[in-house]
């Protein structure tokens, strides 16, 4: 064969080698390249998601202190309306007592006494007689269940007799005398 022919036969091969090894070394270079912007891509979206919930839990946080800061407001606001809710006039326990005592049951005696330990305190005694145990029981429920008067306590019933304080009744009356103690 002439030399020609035969120095461009191996200058082709030459030429197919090394452009084979250049596209072979390029697409690996190309390949290491794409995994590496796809492996740091992926952190920083890791770090973007990280920053992104950092700041959320920031706002989250910054919101949680605000309700905090209104929930120890409304607290102390809260503390200031029970003092003074709780030092009832006297006029709004009688007026409380007078709803609540039935018709079978009257007060002889009301005696209402600041304790000493704390000033928004105060005991309530009361004195008195009932026609019957049922209207004196329907006076203690409800006493007892009204928000106003706590710690509700029949200290003693007794049964008297009345000797007939009425003109013209000779017959002795049967009433139950009690005392209650509370907290208003």
């Amino acid at each position: 064969m002439p030399a020609e022919i035969l120095h461009r036969q191996h200058l082709r091969r030459h030429l197919c080698f090394w452009a084979g090894c250049f596209i072979v070394s390029l697409t690996l270079i190309f390949g290491v390249h794409l995994y590496q912007a796809r492996a740091v891509q992926a952190r920083k979206q890791t770090v973007t998601k990280l920053k992104k919930q950092h700041m959320q839990l920031d706002a989250k946080l910054e919101e949680i202190g605000q309700i905090q800061k209104e929930l120890s407001r409304l607290t102390e606001q809260q503390a200031v309306l029970n003092k003074i809710t709780r030092n009832q006039p006297y006029s709004r326990v009688l007026w409380k007592l007078a709803e609540i005592i039935n018709s079978g049951t009257w007060l002889t005696q009301l005696a209402i006494e600041r304790v000493t330990d704390t000033n928004d305190e105060h005991n309530l005694k009361l004195t008195g007689f009932s026609h019957s145990n049922k209207d004196l029981g329907d006076f203690l429920n409800r006493l007892s269940n009204e928000p106003m008067f706590m710690d509700v306590v029949l200290q003693y019933a007794l049964e008297v007799k009345d000797a007939g304080s009425r003109k013209g009744t000779a017959s002795a009356l049967t009433l139950i005398q009690f005392q209650i103690d509370c907290h208003v």
